[in-house]
């Protein structure tokens, strides 16, 4: 019989022999089959030192039972845990995706949402950096002003953000690729592996 050949099992009852005993609450029965194995263009044999599981409720039963047991990880608790802007969690327990890099992400983007997210608006700066987008708006203020002007800072990117904040909304065009940007700060990959990692413990239980 070949490494490589096919096999078709086929279980045949061959008997069901219930025991003699004294009285119906005290009888036991017996289950015997044979299983045979038949390779392509070859004769049937006999299956042996294979074990077989006769089980007591359906395979569905039988897994929703274990998946019962071993919960799906808490998505407010993983979001909370993430290192990130507490804008942005607060954005993604609001919305059903986890995955900051799919294309279709612009399309949930609002100019609202890429202004309050520190992540989505460096993204979207990047995005547009370099000259690519002819009239964004450019920023006036210093680093440096931070603590050494902090009121001229301030004053200076409120109407920087208030300026990108209508670009954005008269150039709806420009949110698209940003996407991009925000692999470094994306949870996908790692939800992914917590729901791997439950799926290995349902089909081990």
């Amino acid at each position: 019989m070949g490494k490589t050949a096919y096999f078709a099992c086929f279980l045949v009852v061959a008997s069901l022999v219930p025991a003699r005993g004294a009285s119906a609450q005290t009888a036991t029965g017996s289950l015997e089959f044979v299983a045979r194995i038949t390779p392509t263009a070859a004769r049937p044999e006999p299956v042996r030192q294979f074990t077989f599981y006769i089980l007591t409720k359906s395979y569905a039963a039988i897994v929703k039972e274990v998946e019962e047991k071993v919960p799906p990880p808490a998505r407010d608790a993983f979001i909370d845990g993430l290192k990130v802007s507490p804008e942005l969690r607060v954005w993604l327990k609001g919305h059903d995706t986890l995955d900051l890099t799919a294309p279709e992400l612009d399309k949930l983007l609002t100019p609202d949402d890429l202004i309050k997210v520190p992540e989505f608006l460096e993204a979207y700066q990047r995005s547009n950096r370099g000259g690519v987008t002819s009239g964004l708006p450019r920023p006036k203020y210093r680093e440096a002003d931070r603590t050494e002007h902090p009121e001229k800072y301030e004053k200076l990117r409120q109407e920087y953000l208030n300026a990108l904040m209508k670009f954005i909304r008269e150039h709806p065009e420009t949110v698209s690729g940003v996407e991009l940007e925000l692999d470094a700060v994306n949870p996908q990959k790692k939800w992914a592996a917590l729901l791997s990692e439950r799926r290995k413990k349902v089909g081990h239980t």
